[in-house]
């Protein structure tokens, strides 16, 4: 948002087929949100959809299958021009998306949505900064009661013990401890290796933070939430606005359930397609 050859780097990356063949060959992000929206035909069915950083469209077409009246596919980078030759191959659907490239922030649109669709999660969620994109296209784009699809992000942090995971991490982290590879010094990327685990080797329950994309979540100080549960969530009608994700506070309070060596911090995240 703030440094252009940061954003002309980035949407030269998602302009390229390669790494959108890897987003589409990843099949519990493909499969996940091709039955999110099946399973919802209901709210599509002659809606006016606006897919957020559209990318190939994949999730534009998903929305047409499920009965989408018309789709807004929004990309900024050139591959809004490989969306359109699909779309050209695919002329069944033609008349009913519309391919506008340009970024989230700058485009308009000739009417407002009933739903709005995306892939806004990085790394850890919030890398690629794309929630905030994701916010300001419902601020202004969205229709009052609209639908988001995800509406919800929940990050789980948690400390972990497990001395082999660690003696492995660090091996591979301490390659980036040189100071002098061919006179080049690596440290500040030394804290930047990430890697999966097992859930079992977890101290303590996580600690949860939403991120809500739509609406904000007012929680009852004696309420105990599974972070897998929405159910015990109360509603509040307080919206949240982009610039609120600008800079993301997250006090950790976790209470540990075994006493072991803590190794680091786990984290992990979910978003809610419905």
């Amino acid at each position: 948002k703030t440094d252009r050859s940061s954003a002309d780097v980035y949407f030269l990356y998602y302009g390229q087929i390669l790494h959108q063949q890897n987003l589409l060959q990843d099949m519990v992000r493909t499969s996940t949100y091709y039955t999110a929206f099946m399973e919802n035909k209901r709210d599509f069915e002659g809606s006016v959809v606006v897919d957020v950083g559209a990318g190939t469209g994949v999730l534009s077409f998903f929305a047409l299958q499920a009965g989408a009246k018309h789709v807004y596919a929004i990309e900024a980078s050139n591959m809004a021009e490989h969306m359109q030759r699909l779309i050209d191959a695919n002329s069944h659907w033609s008349q009913r998306i519309t391919v506008i490239n340009g970024k989230v922030e700058e485009v308009t649109l000739p009417e407002k949505a009933d739903i709005l669709i995306s892939e806004p999660m990085g790394t850890l969620l919030v890398n690629e900064r794309m929630l905030e994109t994701y916010v300001n296209a419902r601020q202004r784009f969205l229709k009052p009661g609209g639908l988001m699809m995800p509406g919800l992000g929940r990050l789980h942090l948690a400390p972990l013990s497990d001395e082999y995971l660690h003696a492995e991490m660090s091996a591979v982290s301490d390659f980036w401890r040189q100071d002098s590879y061919y006179g080049i010094n690596l440290g500040a990327l030394y804290h930047h290796v990430i890697d999966i685990f097992p859930p079992n080797i977890l101290l303590a329950p996580p600690h949860t933070h939403i991120f809500d994309f739509k609406v904000r979540l007012a929680v009852p100080t004696a309420c105990v939430v599974s972070p897998y549960d929405l159910t015990e969530w109360v509603f509040a009608k307080q919206t949240q606005s982009e610039e609120e994700y600008y800079r993301i506070n997250i006090p950790l309070t976790v209470i540990r359930q075994r006493s072991e060596m803590c190794h680091g911090i786990a984290c992990w995240f979910g978003v809610l397609l419905r």
